[in-house]
């Protein structure tokens, strides 16, 4: 793994990260891992992290609307039906049936499969995307995590940010305002 320059890695849409971290003062590495992944498990695989430590962003769509989650891998509780049950379903308080009318699997503009960030475009904001919800794992805030960065190709697979786990909260509040909310599980 080596580090890279963080403004080389971002999206033009996605300017806001290295902005706020600089401002706020945010410890942000972005880095290249020797093989590209897919999945959180190989991620941890290659760091010799546990998977919790590996953060994933999924996207659900109703119509037009889009909702961000953001959480640490779940190992056994990761299957889509347990997370439009006890996720979706709960979060945004509305029942199992409702919640089956969704569907995870939107990849937001400028991201694949395996490269979903929870650092999306900020014209996605602007179009779509109604919130995005981040778990709260009070353990977890202030270990250093790893997340997707976007992007498409084996490049992107590569590619993450390494930062504190409350920092990803942090930068999405700072520029979305109450768009951004924690949700318990």
């Amino acid at each position: 793994m080596i580090e890279i320059n963080l403004r080389d890695v971002l999206n033009e849409g996605q300017f806001y990260v290295a902005e706020l971290s600089r401002k706020f003062g945010i410890d942000i590495k972005a880095v290249k891992h020797n093989l590209a992944t897919d999945t959180c498990f190989e991620k941890a695989g290659i760091l010799g992290w546990p998977a919790e430590r590996i953060v994933k962003a999924i996207f659900f769509n109703k119509g037009e609307s889009i909702y961000g989650f953001v959480f640490p891998e779940l190992g056994e509780r990761d299957s889509p039906q347990y997370i439009e049950k006890e996720v979706l379903a709960k979060t945004l308080s509305i029942t199992s049936t409702q919640a089956k009318k969704f569907r995870n699997s939107y990849c937001p503009e400028g991201m694949e499969y395996g490269t979903c960030t929870p650092f999306v475009l900020e014209e996605l904001f602007v179009n779509n995307l109604r919130d995005i919800h981040i778990c709260n794992v009070p353990h977890l805030e202030n270990s250093l995590v790893d997340i997707s960065i976007g992007g498409f190709g084996e490049e992107a697979h590569r590619t993450s940010l390494h930062l504190n786990y409350k920092d990803i909260y942090s930068i999405l509040y700072n520029k979305f305002g109450n768009r951004i909310n924690k949700f318990n599980f």
